[in-house]
């Protein structure tokens, strides 16, 4: 039998008809209304955790959660106009005005700037950071500013990254893409990672594009003699606050026929694993960094290197750093040999002390393209690579380019095969603050496993020792572990947050993992050689510090070499964040009873989402009322208790119940009232308990209902329920208490809500009771608002079996409570009510 059947057989009254069918009406916009209202609590919750900085998020995650919010807050306020009529269209105007406002704080996202395809080294400066990106620029300024010598070479612009970027359709593809990568899973990485790239390397370049780069490297080669290039990134917002080293692709001894493949394939390397993971992890929005590339004339490399005008984990150490190898520098900054490492006075551009290492091999140029391999002469492999008067060359060049920014510099360089050095690359460097509130411990007493090597990160970490060999094992790596490997590779970064201490056998301070560990703060020994003492599933305490490795957990020591607080802070963005939360987030309308709970009162969007759920309750309840009062509307509950309540059902499915004067409490399908009831039918009508003090029952007893207390049921109570959800409305004697629930399987949609007001007894008693149940409620995970004598509690987010447990015993609790006010004469009394109802529900032992 069809419903339409079924209610044409079942009813006589056309106006009973049309009552539960608008009631059915409303209760679906409710429905609606509720669950928008439970995804908009989440989105707002989530914006206040990344507020906190300890979540990862960028500029696309702040702009994708607002549309998400501005657009749920719109549905909510549709559904509340569906529920109470044309009176809630006011909440329209205020919705537009908090919009505007967010849309104004908003609109200040960088733009790219209009600008030539290609720009010559020659004509740059670092005005030019947000056209060219960092690298370029600040190879155009030491070229013109400081006259130093770099090599010849231009920019590919962020205006020609758009053009790019336009003519596919590119952005908005990707940014979708992105955001719902989850960075903790390296699997996924590398899933977007390819689709983005493949995405890049099918667009065909612009002819226009094309044109324009291949007569900028013409004219190059007209006027100097580089028979190949370098094509490396330059991004914006690279080498500045971030580092972002070595995440983007760089390409060495270029050919000029293959410059355009070349560069879209940097573009490419913009959506690497690693690269995604950086930009993700440090808060920063991939559609603001458009990707520049130079393309610089290949120098034939002797020797090259990578020069710290201070040290980076000494801030009082009154000297440089320079890092060196034999041919390109390649293999230095990827960590795959340890280089010489020379310590340089920066008032005499003295050596002061030099740690050599052996020198097995080079990376050179590739007569055919690229690189290769060549072995070192066993003869120069175990003496410095750079004599004094290379390094006071280098030492001078690096003092005035320190000296023109005003801050510390990590700069990259190269000397060529006639003893010209170059300048490649210069970066602000960033100094680490190793200062801590706490003493050192004593650590005479402490068991040393090994000790050497040099300070990557500062700090100490604990925890068990895990050895990888290569990059296929990073997944299995455990949360808290101190991680040995035997060279450093980018790959690393993706478990940087997770472990505690990282320990390498090959590498020097000027690696690109040394430049990452130190923005992750990760304590960090490279170049340990001695490590046959450290075994898997032991407990170590790694002091990067002073090098030195501790059998066992030693906390006091982690806590001691615990920095201050955290370096590389991306400020912008927390207080972009800020600005916006302050228009989302703060909740004016706590309370109903207050003078301002209207729609005037709504100044944020928490304000709109929270008046509308009370008020969408308040509606459907005054309707639900309303229609309870109609005899023909609904059904008696058949129960032994002396409580009139009328079963509204509004689930089709309902046949046992719809159409029936009676149901028996048996018929009841909705699973949120079948634990409820069960309680109030466990703890059945208050007696007097025997065990209540003589002082209790002197002032107070509780006595049989009689004919007397039906009376006082001046309105009837009543549930409009369907198979998840319930409305139930409780009137007994003097107070009424209204409880709302949704039980799933999903937790996340699952919660309680009780609103409890009035009494018969004296204003005093009334709070006792409050406060009593209050508290018992609080112990339980309840959040409450108390306004007098009204409380509004509310229970979130758990298991079903959680939520049908917090039910049954909040029936039982709400039966315990009733006329309890007129007991509660002082706090003693109360006090021992609330422990023995604790006791008696299980909730205290």
């Amino acid at each position: 039998m069809t419903w339409n059947n079924f209610f044409r057989k079942n009813s006589h009254n056309p106006a009973t008809d049309r009552r539960i069918n608008k009631l059915r009406e409303r209760f679906t916009h409710f429905n609606r209304l509720i669950n928008q209202n439970g995804q908009l609590l989440k989105e707002i919750n989530d914006l206040e955790e990344k507020s906190l900085g300890e979540y990862l998020f960028d500029i696309n995650y702040v702009h994708q959660t607002v549309d998400r919010i501005v657009t749920g807050v719109s549905s909510l306020i549709d559904e509340m106009i569906a529920i109470g009529g044309e009176e809630y269209e006011p909440l329209l105007a205020r919705f537009k005005s908090i919009n505007r406002e967010l849309d104004w704080i908003l609109a200040g996202h960088r733009e790219i700037e209009k600008s030539d395809y290609t720009i010559r080294y020659r004509k740059l400066n670092s005005k030019y950071v947000n056209i060219t990106g960092g690298k370029n620029a600040q190879l155009g300024e030491l070229a013109t500013k400081l006259s130093l010598p770099v090599p010849h070479g231009f920019a590919i612009t962020a205006w020609a990254y758009k053009r790019f970027m336009d003519a596919g359709n590119l952005q908005a593809r990707i940014s979708k893409r992105i955001s719902s990568i989850n960075i903790r899973k390296y699997e996924d990485l590398i899933k977007f990672s390819e689709e983005i790239r493949e995405m890049i390397l099918i667009n065909s370049v612009p002819d226009d594009l094309t044109s324009d780069i291949n007569d900028c490297m013409n004219s190059l080669l007209d006027r100097t003699y580089y028979p190949s290039f370098s094509v490396r990134s330059s991004a914006i917002g690279e080498d500045s606050h971030h580092s972002f080293a070595g995440q983007y692709a760089t390409y060495l001894n270029v050919h000029t026929d293959n410059i355009i493949e070349k560069y879209r394939q940097v573009l490419a390397s913009k959506f690497g694993p690693k690269a995604i993971y950086y930009y993700l992890s440090h808060d920063l929005s991939e559609s603001d960094m458009a990707m520049c590339v130079g393309c610089v004339g290949m120098i034939d490399a002797a020797v090259s290197g990578v020069i710290y005008t201070r040290n980076p984990v000494d801030r009082s150490g009154d000297y440089l750093l320079i890092s060196a190898i034999y041919g390109l520098g390649t293999y230095l900054v990827e960590g795959t040999i340890t280089p010489d490492s020379f310590r340089v006075d920066r008032g005499s551009c003295e050596i002061i002390s030099a740690s050599l290492a052996r020198k097995q091999v080079q990376l050179v140029m590739d007569p055919d393209g690229g690189t290769m391999d060549v072995p070192i002469p066993e003869a120069d492999q175990d003496i410095p690579v750079l004599s004094q008067d290379q390094v006071n060359k280098l030492t001078e060049m690096a003092l005035k380019i320190e000296a023109h920014y005003s801050c510390p510099q990590d700069i990259e360089w190269v000397i060529d095969k006639q003893g010209q050095p170059f300048i490649l690359q210069t970066r602000p460097l960033a100094l680490m603050d190793t200062s801590s509130t706490e003493t050192d411990p004593d650590t005479a007493q402490f068991e040393v496993l090994t000790s050497g090597g040099i300070t990557v990160c500062p700090g100490a970490g604990a925890g068990k020792l895990y050895h990888i060999d290569s990059a296929e094992e990073l997944p299995d790596v455990p949360n808290g572990a101190v991680l040995l490997v035997r060279h450093p590779f980018l790959r690393l970064i993706t478990v940087m947050e997770k472990i505690n201490a990282l320990i390498t056998e090959i590498g020097s301070v000027a690696s690109h993992i040394a430049t990452i560990a130190r923005e992750y703060r990760v304590p960090t020994i490279m170049g340990l050689h001695d490590t046959d003492r450290l075994v898997d599933g032991f407990e170590v305490t790694v002091d990067a510090t002073k090098t030195s490795i501790y059998k066992g957990v030693h906390r006091k020591l982690v806590n001691a070499r615990r920095p201050k607080a955290d370096l590389f802070e991306d400020i912008n963005l927390l207080e972009l964040l800020e600005r916006i939360l302050y228009t989302i987030i703060p909740l004016n309308l706590i309370r109903i009873t207050d003078d301002n709970f209207n729609i005037e009162g709504c100044d944020t969007f928490h304000d709109i989402i929270r008046y509308c759920h009370q008020q969408s309750i308040h509606e459907l309840f005054s309707y639900a009322n309303e229609s309870a009062h109609k005899t023909s509307v609904g059904s008696w509950l058949k129960s032994d208790l002396p409580l009139p309540m009328k079963i509204i059902s509004l689930d089709k499915r309902d046949m046992n119940i719809h159409g029936k004067k009676w149901i028996k409490e048996t018929q009841i399908n909705s699973a949120p009232m079948k634990q409820f009831w069960a309680g109030i039918k466990k703890e059945g009508w208050p007696q007097r308990s025997p065990t209540e003090p003589d002082k209790v029952g002197r002032k107070f007893k509780i006595a049989r209902i009689t004919r007397k207390d039906e009376q006082d049921f001046k309105d009837i109570s009543f549930a409009v329920l369907d198979e998840e959800y319930m409305i139930v409305s409780l009137r007994m004697g003097y107070h009424f208490t209204t409880f709302e629930a949704k039980l799933t399987d999903n937790a996340q949609d699952n919660y309680i809500r009780m609103q409890f007001k009035g009494g018969g007894a004296s204003n005093d008693r009334r709070l006792r009771r409050i406060k009593l149940i209050a508290d018992i409620l609080a112990s339980e995970g309840f959040t409450n608002t108390i306004s007098g004598d009204f409380l509004d509690t509310i229970l979130s987010g758990l298991e079903p079996e959680v939520i049908s447990d917090k039910l049954y015993m909040l029936g039982r609790l709400t039966m315990m409570s009733k006329q309890l006010d007129m007991a509660l004469s002082n706090d003693e009394i109360a006090q021992w009510y609330g422990e023995t109802f604790q006791q008696k529900l299980g909730l205290k032992r």
